[in-house]
């Protein structure tokens, strides 16, 4: 693991990030096809699951999995939390293998949309320029701390890579 540089600090938001090789990882959560992104979120935290998963597994849902997007625009997402317990019924799971990963931290304001700054710095400026290509396998956000009381936000994009 080592620091390259920060990135976006003209644009109001400290972005920097890491590579890392990490050994595979199992997630335990719940997996929804929403038409519209962020929705999983909304349902996890309103139907009960978010609380569930912190009486399961001793916290709140804290990663989200990008599965990846339609041509409708809907969003294949998850919630979970990474866990190598035998996943009950009414979740699902996935397993990472060992691979690279890109490792982003995104601290800003969430009015300032500092995490979709932060992915528009790295499709449109790093990754573009890198030489890492983005692997087949869900992109993870790690949500150190989301606080729309104090409009502030401390989120970790871990991107899946290989050299090109």
């Amino acid at each position: 693991m080592f620091n390259i540089k920060d990135m976006s600090e003209d644009k109001g938001v400290k972005m920097t990030y890491l590579v890392i090789e990490r050994e595979a990882f199992n997630v335990i959560g719940i997996r929804l096809i929403t038409p519209y992104g962020g929705g999983t979120w909304g349902i996890v935290k309103n139907d009960g699951t978010n609380n569930l998963a912190k009486e399961l597994f001793g916290q709140f849902f804290d990663l989200g999995l990008c599965f990846g997007f339609e041509e409708d625009g809907s969003n294949d997402y998850m919630c979970a939390v990474a866990s190598n317990q035998e996943t009950p019924g009414a979740f699902d799971s996935f397993t990472f293998p060992a691979t690279n990963w890109l490792k982003f931290e995104a601290i800003g304001t969430i009015t300032g949309q500092t995490l979709t700054q932060v992915w528009e710095c790295i499709n449109t400026e790093y990754l573009p320029q890198s030489d890492y290509k983005q692997s087949h396998l869900p992109t993870i956000e790690k949500y150190i701390s989301w606080d729309e009381a104090a409009d502030i936000c401390n989120v970790e994009i871990w991107i899946p890579v290989y050299l090109k």
